[in-house]
């Protein structure tokens, strides 16, 4: 039924759409159907590739066989149980670098030495 749907949309952009490339722009034939076809193929995609009634009772019929799975359709779900790239940890970015730990060096203190060479001495 959505693969129909997908088909009756396609259809009912695609053609005018040829028709005012051709006629309104006067673009070649050729341009206009490619442009057309383009278009008319995306709608038909995301239209036919859409959950319907069918889908909704194969869910269902899922939740109930295997209630501890994730139902096939419930993309919030399975996104939020994806696993973590590991990473590094939060607190090495806020600790000091090893460099700077040597030296002595904390972060506010080129910020001090410019405060200080504007005084007058």
């Amino acid at each position: 039924m959505q693969r129909l749907k997908g088909l009756i949309g396609a259809t009912l952009v695609g053609v005018p759409l040829w028709a005012l490339f051709f006629f309104s722009l006067h673009a070649t034939r050729e341009i206009a159907t490619l442009a057309a076809a383009v278009v008319a193929l995306a709608i038909f995609v995301v239209v036919a590739t859409g959950t319907d009634a069918r889908g909704a009772a194969a869910d269902a019929a899922w939740r109930k066989a295997a209630p501890d799975l994730p139902p096939v359709s419930d993309r919030v779900v399975l996104e939020r149980n994806q696993s973590t790239i590991p990473g590094p940890e939060k607190g090495r970015r806020t600790s000091l670098r090893p460099r700077e730990n040597r030296q002595g060096v904390q972060p506010g203190d080129a910020a001090k030495r410019e405060s200080n060479r504007d005084e007058p001495s």
